[in-house]
């Protein structure tokens, strides 16, 4: 499949507008615009070790880095490495090609990024998981508490904690992002 130019459109708002989000914020944001505010991006996520999960995602982020509309150097920590999704030189042009499109979605765009915001790659791991199961829980039209949400994700994170989870799931509940919990 090509790349849609408002693929990269938001990848690159998203470089420009989320202050150096690495990989996986990139794609639990991508995540988030689709599934809760249906932006149409087009992606194919499916559940994988570190929540919802496409490749065309990474594909789209080394095109954007290719044409020069984002930078995603290799940042080294102590602990290992990660990566800081930056705006590129060429970022105006790719954001005026996909303009149309930005402005049509510009209000979940920002929505995303300002709930999301300094949110670290396991947080969004849980929260992506969350509205993932509950997805699909919604999809076979039943309903489920925040509790039994939680307790689903909790069988397939259980490195994780089930009153954390909770928390997470009580927030996106809150901020109107779970359909099946009622």
């Amino acid at each position: 499949m090509s790349t849609d130019v408002n693929r990269l459109a938001a990848i690159t708002w998203l470089a420009e507008h989320a202050d150096g989000i690495g990989r996986t914020a990139l794609m639990k944001y991508c995540y988030f615009l689709q599934v809760v505010g249906g932006v149409p991006l087009g992606y194919h996520f499916s559940l994988y070790s570190y929540g919802p999960f496409d490749s065309e995602v990474l594909s789209d982020l080394d095109t954007a880095e290719a044409i020069g509309s984002v930078e995603a150097p290799v940042e080294y920590y102590p602990g290992g490495y990660g990566y800081k999704i930056r705006s590129g030189t060429r970022s105006d042009r790719i954001q005026q090609l996909g303009q149309t499109f930005l402005e049509q979605y510009k209000r979940e765009f920002e929505r995303v990024v300002s709930q999301f915001h300094g949110w670290d790659a396991s947080a969004l791991e849980i929260a992506s998981t969350l509205v993932y199961s509950d997805r699909e829980t919604a999809r076979k039209g039943d309903k489920v508490t925040i509790s039994e949400v939680s307790r689903r994700v909790r069988e397939l994170k259980p490195r994780f904690g089930i009153e954390q989870i909770q928390a997470y799931a009580q927030r996106l509940h809150e901020w109107g992002f779970l359909k099946a919990v009622g």
